[in-house]
């Protein structure tokens, strides 16, 4: 007895595997352009994501940890350069004092600012040729694609922590 093949399930696992090799390759392109930005700008990275995170509210290590989804080892090793550099601080957990939470100061919202512009500054040229809604396009669809597999992998929170209103719309 012979198995039937659905013809469109089969269309939708090469369109997914087809959308993976892509987000791979982007992927990549992201990292080495973030090292490169770290070399020429100083910041990107975990360090970059800590002050992302911390700039839509405090949170404690662990949490933040959560939110970034890397392990908490990796935010409490690059946390000890933003504390001497007087971005982030700690602060007194007024739900538990035996806890500190994390927030960003003043440097640090004003280097984050200085960071993102900075970013975007390098990279809207290269977007010139794109149609404004293309990449406006471009950008609600990531957001989705990352909100859908965070859920559908269960990794918790998304890595830039709220919801925005595109991800709640499908």
């Amino acid at each position: 007895m012979t198995a039937t093949r659905d013809p469109q399930h089969d269309e939708r696992t090469a369109g997914t595997a087809e959308l993976l090799d892509v987000l791979g390759r982007l992927i990549r392109t992201a990292r080495a352009a973030g090292h490169r930005h770290q070399a020429e700008y100083g910041l990107s990275g975990t360090p970059l994501g800590i002050l992302k995170a911390l700039s839509t509210a405090e949170s404690r290590a662990g949490d933040l940890a959560g939110r970034l989804q890397i392990a908490p080892s990796v935010v409490s090793r690059a946390l000890v350069p933003l504390e001497q550099a007087g971005l982030v601080e700690r602060r007194h957990d007024p739900d538990d004092a035996r806890a500190a939470r994390l927030g960003l100061t003043d440097a640090g919202r004003d280097r984050l600012e200085s960071a993102r512009r900075e970013f975007s500054d390098r990279f809207t040229p290269l977007l010139d040729a794109w149609d404004p809604a293309d990449v406006a396009t471009l950008t609600r669809l990531m957001d989705r694609l990352e909100s859908t597999l965070t859920e559908g992998l269960d990794l918790g929170s998304p890595a830039h922590g709220s919801r925005s209103p595109a991800r709640t719309s499908s």
